[in-house]
């Protein structure tokens, strides 16, 4: 008499059950993947609500993209991806694909983050069949203007009255230009060692929240950006830098969180001023171009 191997018996039944479970459970599983081809991101004006006359006010560096696919049963993260991607998803039907653009904190590739001052993309009714590839070209995205301020913006394209201070650091040059028709430029001779300023009129902030800068840059010295405030009512200013950026190759699009520096530092003191300062250890003809700054919090 053969004798019954109960332990494999169990396995069997646990498997046919497990096998069960997931296909009542998830209908639009499927084990042989369709794909989706995510390509890039452009910045335009907010249709029907212009957010700026400025060109440069919309030059971007969406480079990852999260995608997350949705219908009435589920809502499914499938991941954050670099761009240009194609990505397999396991799932067949009909879905709304929800692409949220995606930036470098500090131009760092580790830390790539939805940039919340702009809107999700949702692409409808997107059919996904096992083994064919679904193509999303260029999508536009825009600031979402309902929870979106900017509360300091330069474009260089003239000075009234200089808006940094020292004025005779930051000049306005047409030599190496952004976008616009001009751009800034701190020029540091080879024997000095530093040249900081800041922002000449306080920004005031009361929305404890995201706290951004995004410049346009091209330096050819270490250049750094922080805060200047006090960190309590009645306390003294001090000036910290949150973060370096080095000697590039040309112009690059950053968007600076300042909000940690801001809660960290300065306990959320919700007037401060933006501060700069380009350093010169190696003793050449420094030269930092700036253009398009827009400091941007929540309203």
């Amino acid at each position: 008499m053969k004798k019954i191997n109960v332990l494999k018996i169990c396995s069997a039944i646990f498997g046919l059950l497990l096998i069960s479970s997931c296909t009542k459970g998830d209908p639009y599983d499927t084990t042989v993947p369709s794909y989706i081809e995510v390509s890039a991101f452009k910045v335009e004006n907010t249709p029907d609500n212009s957010v700026s006359n400025f060109e440069g006010c919309f030059t971007s560096n969406i480079n990852t993209v999260e995608i997350t696919v949705k219908n009435s049963v589920e809502n499914k993260l499938i991941g954050v991806f670099e761009l240009p991607c194609r990505v397999p998803i396991l799932r067949e039907g009909k879905f709304d694909v929800v692409l949220k653009p995606s930036i470098k904190l500090n131009g760092i590739s580790a830390t790539r983050n939805f940039y919340p001052f702009y809107n999700e993309v949702v692409v409808k009714d997107v059919n996904f069949v096992p083994d064919s590839t679904v193509v999303v070209d260029t999508q536009t995205v825009y600031y979402n203007t309902t929870h979106t301020r900017f509360v300091w913006q330069q474009y260089f394209e003239q000075f009234v009255t200089n808006p940094f201070t020292p004025d005779s650091i930051v000049k306005i040059t047409k030599d190496t230009v952004r976008s616009d028709n001009s751009s800034g430029v701190i020029y540091i001779r080879p024997d000095q060692k530093e040249l900081a300023f800041v922002t000449r009129d306080s920004c005031i902030v009361t929305n404890n929240g995201a706290l951004f800068l995004e410049m346009d840059y091209w330096t050819n010295v270490p250049f750094e950006i922080g805060l200047k405030a006090k960190n309590t009512s009645g306390g003294v200013e001090s000036t910290y830098y949150g973060i370096s950026l080095y000697p590039n190759k040309g112009w690059e699009k950053i968007y600076i969180q300042l909000g940690r520096l801001w809660s960290n530092t300065f306990n959320y003191y919700h007037t401060f001023k933006v501060a700069f300062r380009v350093s010169n250890s190696e003793g050449i003809e420094g030269k930092t171009y700036i253009d398009n700054l827009k400091l941007v919090a929540y309203k």
